[in-house]
């Protein structure tokens, strides 16, 4: 080998070098800067992301537990005696127990019988990766359902109205996620979600990202009004919220909304700071509830409190807030608790956290609902388990889903959201035995 050709070599592994250096260089800078060509790599790993959990084998959402099914506590002397309707994480179904634990009647709609070819999914997952999130409940029988996938980006599939033997009444094709609920006035709350490339006023976050909607239908699934939530900040004096950005870092899922309950006249002279048809959504993952004036299009008030990750803020008719604090207890009897606050004050009234022998813990999902003898319904989702409180925090009634997996039934399936019902007040036929 020649002198010449040796230094032939050297310069071109030298230069070789050199650009890989300016290379690593120039990315480093790019990333820190987030300059061309930084945008086109982090989109595309966002996407391969996407992609690996859409093409990753769905598991239906069971937990494990060592309790049986069925019921294990039942007073019926203080316990609000009625009926329950619960969702499960297991299928796309709804069901409703009596207070011995007996179904007594279901309503199931496969996602694919509805929407064979969806016109707002372009590759919808399969049933077996679907199920229903929330439900309400008409007196005559008819429910409202939201489908929700797991393994998908955004995970909302849509909203549907059903008659008591499950047959389709009505389908509102949207990207329907975690709450519906209706007003006295009948029209239908509910949240939807979507990618949004663009950037978002007053969110320091870089697109792509997964901005949430609070949609109001009428009574017959005709939509009446979407506004983005965002929009709904940057309009108010609570943009500093914007700025924030979550506490955590949820792959562009910005808010995490998982509620919507309107201020209906009933109760709105309760709360002097607020009006009647504002809304009360939660967003979890900037730890903030807030409301929302949907004809002004702007937040009129919102806190951060002693809350982490929650759920299902609700309006009660004594002026208070009642709270499902997901991660916000850090004493013995688990990391959840339920609160009732001053929303004024922001003073806790009431509280339930369970204790050492008996643990509340549910990390994600979760809901409670204030019954009319004052005790409060509980669900624990990742607990499989629904169950009823007292003002002195007993246990008066629990009950662990029936839906099991695995060998020796394992696993529990996980119970999404509960809620109480006096037969009175229901007028369709079930089977109570």
């Amino acid at each position: 080998m020649t002198k010449s050709t040796i230094i032939q070599r050297l310069f071109v592994a030298a230069l070789v070098v050199s650009v890989g250096f300016l290379g690593v260089f120039f990315g480093m800078i790019a990333y820190k800067s987030q300059l061309w060509p930084y945008p086109l790599f982090r989109d595309a790993y966002k996407a391969a992301q996407a992609w690996y959990v859409r093409l990753t084998p769905y598991e239906p959402p069971y937990v494990k537990t060592d309790q049986k099914s069925g019921i294990f506590r039942y007073d019926k002397e203080k316990a609000y005696n009625g009926l329950t309707l619960f969702t499960s994480g297991h299928a796309q179904k709804a069901f409703l127990i009596s207070m011995e634990g007996q179904i007594v009647h279901e309503w199931h709609l496969p996602f694919s019988n509805v929407w064979p070819d969806p016109p707002h999914i372009a590759y919808p997952l399969p049933d077996a990766s679907i199920y229903w999130r929330n439900a309400h409940l008409y007196p005559n029988g008819d429910l409202l359902a939201i489908y929700i996938s797991n393994g998908d980006t955004p995970w909302g599939y849509g909203l549907v109205k059903v008659d008591k033997d499950s047959k389709l009444i009505w389908k509102y094709a949207a990207r329907v996620h975690h709450d519906v609920g209706v007003g006295s006035d009948g029209k239908i709350y509910t949240l939807t979600h979507e990618i949004v490339t663009e950037k978002i006023p007053g969110v320091k976050l870089s697109p792509p990202l997964i901005e949430d909607y609070i949609v109001v239908l009428s009574a017959a699934g005709q939509e009446l009004k979407r506004l983005s939530i965002s929009k709904a900040f940057f309009n108010s004096e609570f943009t500093s919220v914007l700025r924030k950005g979550p506490i955590e870092n949820r792959q562009g899922d910005l808010w995490h909304t998982n509620t919507v309950e309107v201020l209906d006249k009933q109760i709105a002279h309760q709360f002097p700071f607020l009006n009647e048809n504002q809304v009360i959504v939660s967003m979890r993952n900037i730890d903030t509830i807030a409301v929302i004036d949907l004809e002004q299009e702007r937040v009129v008030w919102a806190i951060r409190g002693p809350w982490h990750m929650q759920h299902d803020p609700d309006f009660l008719p004594n002026g208070n807030i009642l709270i499902f604090d997901n991660l916000g207890h850090h004493g013995k009897g688990g990391s959840s608790r339920v609160l009732e606050f001053n929303p004024t004050t922001m003073e806790i009234l009431w509280q339930y956290t369970g204790h050492e022998k008996d643990i509340f813990f549910t990390a994600a999902k979760g809901a409670q609902q204030r019954l009319p003898n004052g005790n409060t319904l509980i669900t624990a989702s990742a607990q499989g388990r629904i169950f009823e409180v007292t003002q002195e925090k007993e246990v008066v009634w629990e009950f662990i889903s029936l839906f099991r997996a695995r060998k020796n039934n394992q696993l529990v399936a996980n119970v999404h959201w509960g809620q109480r019902f006096h037969p009175d007040s229901l007028s369709f036929e079930f089977n109570l035995k």
